[in-house]
């Protein structure tokens, strides 16, 4: 379409074209990102010494390097069935399973993975856990909160343990002193959007506040449907109010949180240690949190692919690992093995879930049939 055309084109048209326009280039830009990090990370390996780390690991071991990932994933599980139980939604942990290990198959799987996952956990959170919209909408507001929390006590952890190896790693990475200094105001970062973000939930306004926002948008229509959709605005306000009450179980979801990171970490340590990498635990959870951070920060990137790896490979180099390249080739090898397994794993479940799971209704405190008696 030429300039003269686009430009008959009503606003919201020539808006949401430009909107578009810009999603495809921020993907692109994000791909070309990772291809380039990933040849970093890989350019200096010897590859035939990649094979033969790997193959000195053994199947048996790799497949016991899948364990850490299902712990990790048994404790987020734990951890949104008890927000969602404190909302009134009781549902067994295997159905919070199950959504957790395929809505972490979309963050690993596809650009903007969190965002992506975040619309299916709302969907799969009404069909699979028989919690209803407005529920949903505080319980996952909620869950974030406390996911920055328990983010910010893991670099906690990890300053405390790893401050010392950070200032090691942080001339050879950065060129200058510094890096620890940095990871102190991400987490103190971290804390503070936690805070913010629970205290204006908690408060009991935010959603009709954004009503009160909505409503003033042009358009007879959005108007229309925003005034019908005003009782279930309040009562998201009304859930988060009653969820703030529930604070034992809010603090025990974040501690389940923080043993998440801390599961995620171990791996590290774990499948390292399967390739004779020497290196401690205080080292690891130093660089894995500041990984940890950067994959957030490459969102459109799918699990960070390239931009992470190099980044492993350029700390077990600051860390002075012997032969890092050909260490850590391997290593960004076997844990982007093990993802494929664990997205496999997690879409099989999302698309066998009407074999799995009846759908439980909206309507607080049921029991719920078990599979086999659903069938």
């Amino acid at each position: 379409m030429d300039a003269p055309a686009q430009d008959k084109l009503p606003p919201q048209a020539q808006a949401r074209g430009r909107s578009s326009a810009g999603a495809v280039l921020l993907k692109w830009l994000g791909a070309a990102v990772a291809a380039a990090a990933l040849w970093s990370a890989l350019r200096g390996a010897d590859l035939d010494g990649v094979a033969a780390l790997l193959a000195s690991v053994g199947a048996p071991m790799m497949a016991l390097g899948l364990l850490p990932n299902l712990v990790a994933r048994g404790l987020q599980a734990e951890a949104s069935r008890r927000v969602f139980d404190a909302l009134g939604r009781t549902a067994s942990f295997g159905r919070y399973l199950s959504l957790t290990l395929s809505t972490e198959a979309l963050v690993l799987s596809v650009p903007a993975g969190p965002a992506v996952s975040e619309s299916a956990t709302f969907y799969l959170l009404q069909r699979w856990c028989g919690v209803p919209g407005p529920q949903g909408v505080a319980g996952i507001a909620a869950r974030r909160s406390l996911i920055l929390l328990a983010n910010a006590a893991y670099v906690a952890i990890a300053l405390a343990l790893g401050f010392g190896h950070l200032e090691r790693a942080s001339r050879p990475l950065l060129g200058a002193p510094g890096l620890p200094w940095l990871l102190v105001l991400s987490g103190l970062g971290l804390l503070a959007a936690s805070i913010a973000m629970s205290s204006a939930l908690l408060s009991g306004t935010v959603a009709s506040r954004a009503l009160a926002l909505l409503r003033r948008l042009p358009g007879r229509r959005a108007g229309a449907y925003f005034e019908a959709k005003a009782a279930s605005f309040s009562a998201m306000d009304t859930h988060a109010t009653a969820l703030g009450k529930q604070r034992g179980a809010l603090a025990l979801s974040a501690l389940l949180l923080l043993g998440m990171w801390l599961a995620e970490g171990l791996e590290t340590l774990f499948l390292l240690r399967l390739l004779r990498v020497d290196v401690s635990l205080a080292e690891v959870l130093s660089f894995e949190v500041v990984l940890a951070l950067l994959r957030a920060a490459a969102f459109m990137v799918p699990a960070g692919l390239g931009v992470q790896d190099a980044g492993y490979v350029a700390f077990l180099h600051a860390l002075g690992v012997p032969d890092a390249a050909t260490a850590g080739a391997a290593f960004v090898v076997l844990k982007r093995a093990k993802e494929i397994v664990w997205i496999a794993l997690g879409l099989l479940v999302f698309f066998c879930s009407r074999a799995l799971f009846r759908p439980l209704p909206g309507r607080g405190r049921e029991p719920e049939r078990s599979p086999a008696h659903a069938r």
